[in-house]
């Protein structure tokens, strides 16, 4: 999505004008890229000049919402709320460092990652495990970005759906551990 659809949108929604067809479509693309239901692009849309310290309580109640949905599910419909889920942890983790981020485009997700998070750093969490926060986010991003499209193309059997949903709960819970504490 380009910035000066994003910024046309930020201003009719601040100034509560009329909403047309396009701009209802592109917060429909902007739903589909994310996860999150359309309340929730618009009012991500609506805050964009916020300090992004501002909405972390937002986004860890985006993150919690979404994921206790993806657990009770777990189906098709539970992966694409498991990629909401991620893409509001990942909000969080890069409001905590005051960054903007533009979670509607999965380029901007792994950027994101590659420049704010070390690649050779390691760090143990509290069961002893010791792991590279760089290569947990990187997997859970290319891991939720598979249920995701599972979501609306169905490419993945059974087994291996499930298989990757119960990798992507693992390495939320890692990823949990290392953004709460």
């Amino acid at each position: 999505m380009n910035s000066p659809e994003v910024v046309k949108l930020y201003d009719k929604l601040n100034k509560k004008e009329k909403l047309s067809d396009y701009d209802l479509s592109l917060i429909k693309s902007l739903s589909y890229e994310t996860g999150w239901s359309r309340d929730d692009i618009m009012d991500e849309i609506k805050n964009l000049d916020k300090d992004p310290r501002q909405r972390i309580e937002i986004y860890k109640k985006i993150f919690e919402e979404y994921y206790e949905e993806a657990i009770k599910l777990r189906d098709r419909q539970g992966g694409e709320k498991l990629w909401g889920a991620v893409t509001a942890l990942i909000k969080v983790y890069a409001a905590n460092k005051g960054i903007m981020l533009s979670h509607w485009s999965h380029y901007d997700l792994y950027n994101f990652i590659a420049s704010n998070v070390e690649k050779k750093k390691q760090i143990r969490l509290s069961d002893g495990t010791l792991i590279k926060p760089y290569q947990l986010f990187v997997d859970l991003l290319t891991f939720a970005d598979q249920l995701h499209k599972n979501f609306y193309e169905s490419h993945l059997p059974k087994e291996v759906f499930e298989d990757i949903f119960n990798e992507v709960v693992e390495l939320v819970k890692k990823a949990k551990e290392i953004i709460f504490s």
